[in-house]
């Protein structure tokens, strides 16, 4: 059964100082394109990017993917009023019924994360379960995060969601299955994190927002 996609593109990127939505990879992809189009490309649908700060410029990101946008008005509360504008959308556009199984909820500024992963995550999820991402934070220490795949069965909860709480208690749940992401817990937060995501490429590209040798975080 096919499971829709949500992508979150609507933070404010304030820690990094330039929407972090399009900065852009070693081939010169902005995050959002890469993230809405690894989506696409595990076989989710419909996929909904869910924006918010500089919503327009992030859209056109977006635009030729298929993928249908929609705006977060109260992006500024948190990653939690996005979960639910998303999960709201889909259910509007009819993917809350029997002909869509799960959602694939899925972070735009982790640089790790592959098409081929999130095809695992739906693989791990088959039969209704949830299927969480898991990799070694700063201490070593496992953690379970997105991108992560939610059954039906979550929506309704998921569609309450308010503030900046995420999903992060139901993945946490011993019932999850993980599937593990190397170098998961890199996302692309501050000029440190993108300093390291640069590291990880010998051919990279001059960044159009910030110079190579800034690695002071704001």
């Amino acid at each position: 059964m096919p499971i829709a996609g949500l992508l979150l593109a609507a933070g404010g990127s304030r820690r990094l100082g330039t929407p972090k939505q399009l900065l852009r990879d070693a081939s010169m992809v902005p995050l959002v394109t890469r993230a809405a189009s690894q989506l696409v490309e595990a076989g989710c649908a419909p996929v909904v990017v869910v924006l918010g700060a500089d919503a327009d410029t992030v859209g056109a990101a977006v635009a030729a993917v298929s993928v249908h946008p929609v705006v977060n008005p109260a992006w500024e509360r948190g990653m939690g009023e996005s979960i639910a504008v998303g999960v709201r959308a889909l259910e509007a556009m009819g993917a809350g019924e029997a002909s869509v199984e799960a959602v694939l909820i899925m972070a735009c500024d982790m640089p790790a994360v592959t098409a081929s992963h999130l095809t695992s995550l739906m693989t791990a999820s088959a039969g209704g379960r949830r299927a969480a991402s898991t990799y070694a934070g700063a201490d070593g220490r496992l953690l379970h995060g997105v991108p992560a795949v939610l059954p039906r069965r979550d929506w309704g909860w998921l569609r309450t969601l308010t503030g900046d709480r995420g999903a992060r208690d139901l993945l946490r749940r011993e019932d999850t299955h993980v599937v593990f992401l190397e170098g998961g817990a890199l996302d692309v937060d501050t000029t440190t994190d993108l300093a390291r995501w640069r590291a990880t490429a010998s051919d990279w590209p001059p960044s159009p927002h910030l110079p190579p040798s800034d690695t002071h975080e704001s």
